[in-house]
């Protein structure tokens, strides 16, 4: 599904590359050209800007910037990119673009893919104070995405198809700090994975075909340093050539602080609707799929949280016993986060330190003083949010937190909380003899767990640095091995 993710941004790209003009003269349309050229250098036939009866015609061809790759097992593609231009007065731009694309990335040896889209429309308003597009909006129809990935002499072959994607973004703010907000749905997705025989004949070809009719992302970034950013790319854009990125390694550095954090925090949440995953096993099925991400930039106050659920889980019934047909998840929402790191530390330590024209760019002994820097306590805090994983028989839920760091031993607390034990218990009698081998643990943590006034077991563990396990106040760190020396 990584994919998916990918065709995503590329419809955000295509809304968001374009510049700011003036009137539509053959003067104003080289400035423009010269201006353009400032972030992707000075090779002729890249940029065109060309004056029509109500705007600017602009057309962007990386294929002269893909020529000058030095790696000759790596391949880029991508057909030119145009758009409308027009002058809405007071510093703002209205830009249109109507076309098809094709691209492709290639690795020798490794892999190609090749895509399509058979139409791309997109329509957006850039403001020059902000040097962005203040609201824009696109679709992608027919989207076609074809992998292939070599692993020795076998070739796994994926392919992805999507009906369209629309988007909606707007942001505001400064150059220096912008907020931006966006909205992507799609609809019609398919992805396809042909698996090769294994060469042995231990396995059969085989293939795997993911599907959903719908599904949605909504994203957010707080504090994007858009136009250090933009200084970044622009500088990179013009030192293609390795021996100059080393000669000019200062310059790199510089630009690199000037960019960071990058941004304050960045959030983004994304479902799937009616997933089907067919197998040679049979269907699986779920009726929505989300994912979460939520985390800070390069700062000191250092955040990451992920999300995952589901809900609606369906598996074949010829690998369902019926003795289990209970105990199969309809709902799961994991929520952890870890926090109390520092990643502008590091980075600093990384620029201060780093020189591109040795062999081993980091000094060897760097390693010890980076650790020390992530984890300025000595950890970081694991929490795992309210999660739960319910089915017909049981609803299980838990939450808590943990220190962890590279020398001290984990501690913290998490509380569980299980309705259904009895019920549990009473389908796994039915089960094989190597199924119910976990009856005796459960009857244990039965006899650990604390009866609550709506019927429920819960249970509340306790871990300390020494090693010390604790279960509703009741010392188990022998019992598991473990505990003080």
């Amino acid at each position: 599904m990584k994919s998916v993710n990918i065709l995503i941004t590329i419809g955000l790209l295509l809304g968001a590359s374009s510049p700011a003009l003036a009137a539509a003269t053959p003067e104003e349309a080289k400035r423009l050209t010269t201006l353009f050229q400032s972030y992707l250098g000075q090779k002729p036939g890249v940029v065109s800007v060309i004056p029509q009866e109500d705007g600017y015609a602009a057309k962007l061809d990386l294929t002269p910037l893909f020529a000058k790759m030095k790696d000759p097992t790596v391949s880029l593609s991508l057909s030119p990119l145009e758009w409308t231009l027009t002058d809405q007065g007071g510093g703002k731009w209205k830009v249109d673009q109507n076309q098809s694309l094709t691209f492709s990335f290639g690795v020798k040896g490794q892999g190609e893919t090749k895509g399509s889209i058979a139409s791309v429309t997109s329509t957006g308003i850039f403001d020059e104070a902000l040097g962005g597009l203040a609201t824009s909006s696109a679709e992608l129809k027919t989207i076609t995405l074809d992998q292939t990935v070599t692993n020795g002499a076998a070739t796994t072959h994926i392919s992805y198809a999507i009906d369209s994607i629309s988007m909606q973004s707007s942001m505001q703010g400064t150059p220096d700090s912008a907020d931006a907000t966006s909205t992507y749905g799609l609809k019609g997705l398919k992805e396809t994975i042909s698996v090769p025989a294994a060469a042995d004949g231990s396995s059969p070809a085989m293939a795997l075909i993911f599907a959903s009719p719908s599904g949605r992302q909504d994203a957010t970034v707080k504090d994007l340093r858009l136009k250090a950013v933009g200084d970044l790319v622009t500088w990179l854009m013009a030192h293609q050539d390795k021996d100059a990125i080393v000669t000019e390694q200062a310059a790199l550095k510089d630009k690199l602080r000037a960019a960071l954090p990058l941004f304050s925090s960045l959030s983004a949440s994304s479902t799937l609707d009616d997933v089907t995953a067919i197998s040679p096993f049979g269907q699986f099925a779920v009726k929505q799929l989300g994912f979460g991400t939520e985390m800070n930039g390069i700062v000191a106050d250092g955040k990451l949280r992920e999300t995952f659920s589901f809900s609606g889980l369906q598996v074949p019934q010829a690998l369902l016993p019926p003795w289990a047909a209970g105990l199969v998840p309809d709902k799961f929402n994991l929520d952890v986060s870890v926090s109390d790191f520092d990643l502008a530390a590091p980075a600093a330590m990384i620029l201060d330190k780093l020189d591109l024209s040795k062999p081993e760019p980091l000094p060897k002994d760097l390693d010890g003083l980076l650790m020390l820097a992530l984890m300025p306590k000595g950890s970081v805090t694991i929490t795992l949010g309210p999660s739960e994983l319910l089915a017909k028989l049981y609803d299980l839920t838990a939450e808590g937190s943990m220190t962890a760091g590279s020398v001290a031993m984990p501690a913290g607390m998490a509380l569980l909380t299980l309705k259904g034990m009895d019920e549990t218990m009473a389908a796994l009698q039915a089960a094989p003899p190597d199924i119910q081998q976990m009856s005796p643990m459960l009857l244990l943590a039965k006899g650990l767990g604390k009866a609550e006034a709506d019927g429920s077991l819960s249970w509340k563990i306790e871990t300390t640095a020494a090693g010390a396990i604790t279960v509703n106040g009741a010392d188990v760190s022998k019992m598991l091995g473990g505990g003080q020396q």
